[in-house]
């Protein structure tokens, strides 16, 4: 497919702004329509090889700014590698974008006209620009910029996870931030400042994200400040595109590859009802036009050393996924929400409460104490045995007098053949 063959100019039209109040990684979103796009912002596939698996380059202006290689199966494991770095593009509009990008948040609307220029970029078609939480984690438990240059296995990149304990699987969302500029650029004084912003702000300003693939967003813009988020252990929000990736083909139509008459199109969860009439090729191809094989090189992205600070933990995606299958709120106040479910004595309050405490030992370790001593100190045996052996590897990782205490009251109070007995003596090796 050919663009902007006429060197025509670039039409961004803002369509209408979305509900998204059932969502909870998005606070705001709007459809957009692209036409007369230059097409040097999009993804560059090759065919399946004989894994059932395909190649894929996020460009802009033809260089790789994030790569990977998918599975055709859903809920297996992708790799990811890093690309050219944005940084060494010359990209006008993206220069000319990062110049508002530091003004205060007026709302996604007002955001959307002052990206304009970035959105002319993308092939012809509809997207989302969302106001997006992400974490500065790879979704794997580790800070954003420790990833390899290499192709490497994420878990975080699979289309949907697999809950093994609930038997369901979650499709993937934009969650998590995968870097586009070198390490070597982060300076510690802007993070600093960043970070002072934060603390004193409240319409703060965003960075700039694309969605590639499962829970996985490449970060176009904000890589200071998604630092400053990670060492105040916050979520950064992104201005984020997402393409299409999904259709919901009309009752009845008969299937005829991109001409297909649709009614649904999916942005990464967030549904769409798609024009009378309207076929597949209207909303543009979901990955890209094919090419017979695409060659990934190894580029030096990351590597450097960066202060302890910006290694905070944040949920993994077994972790993120479990508290969506479990339904677990965690929109409210943790500690009353987690004695609720210790009142409610049932099972599947039991199993929320385990998914909410390992999810706050991920994030929020001073709440996850607290309930942690919470379950330990409720005499029901046979509910709580799951949330019990989370609480006590949560206190594991707190050693003190009150602890101590807890676990010494443990073995009082049970003998060898209990399942954590092990587990508990484990305090003091």
């Amino acid at each position: 497919m050919k663009y902007n063959i006429f060197n025509r100019k670039p039409n961004v039209e803002i369509l209408k702004s979305i509900n998204v109040s059932d969502i909870e990684w998005c606070d705001e979103a709007v459809l957009i329509r692209v036409k007369n796009g230059k097409g040097t912002l999009a993804h560059r596939i090759s065919e399946e090889d004989e894994d059932y698996a395909f190649f894929s380059q996020l460009l802009l202006d033809d260089k790789p700014i994030i790569q990977g290689k998918y599975p055709i199966c859903p809920t297996c494991a992708g790799m990811l590698a890093t690309g050219y770095g944005i940084e060494n593009i010359n990209s006008e509009e993206l220069i000319k974008v990062r110049e508002c990008m530091n003004t205060e948040y007026k709302g996604i609307k007002d955001a959307a006209e002052s990206i304009k220029p970035l959105l002319g970029l993308l092939r012809d078609g509809y997207y989302v620009l969302a106001d997006v939480k992400l974490y500065p984690s790879d979704g794997q438990g580790a800070f954003f910029y420790s990833v390899p240059n290499e192709l490497t296995y994420n878990e975080a990149s699979c289309s949907e996870y697999y809950d093994s304990e609930f038997l369901c699987s979650v499709e993937g969302y934009p969650a998590y931030i995968y870097p586009t500029q070198s390490s070597e650029l982060i300076h510690e004084e802007r993070v600093d400042e960043y970070i002072q912003i934060m603390k004193n702000g409240s319409n703060l300003p965003r960075g700039l994200a694309y969605y590639e693939e499962g829970f996985v967003c490449a970060l176009l813009d904000g890589h200071h400040k998604a630092c400053a988020t990670s060492s105040l252990g916050k979520r950064l929000n992104c201005l984020t595109i997402i393409a299409p990736e999904s259709f919901r083909f009309v009752r009845g139509a008969k299937y005829a590859d991109e001409d297909t008459l649709i009614e649904k199109v999916g942005f990464a969860g967030i549904l769409i009802d798609a024009e009378p009439g309207a076929r597949m090729k209207d909303y543009v191809p979901v990955k890209g036009v094919k090419e017979k094989e695409i060659n990934i090189p190894v580029y030096n992205l990351t590597g450097r050393k960066l202060p302890e600070r910006y290694i905070s933990t944040y949920p993994t995606i077994q972790t993120l996924t479990g508290i969506i299958n479990a339904e677990v709120d965690i929109n409210g106040n943790m500690v009353e929400y987690a004695k609720s479910l210790l009142l409610s004595k049932d099972e599947e309050s039991a199993i929320k409460l385990d998914y909410l405490l390992r999810y706050l030992s991920e994030s929020c370790k001073e709440e996850a104490y607290i309930i942690a001593k919470m379950i330990l100190d409720e005499e029901d045996e046979y509910l709580l045995q799951l949330p019990r052996k989370s609480a006590i590897k949560e206190l594991l990782n707190h050693r003190n007098e009150e602890s101590e205490q807890y676990m010494i009251n443990y073995l009082v109070n049970h003998n060898s053949k209990d399942q954590c007995w092990d587990l508990v003596n484990s305090y003091w090796d």
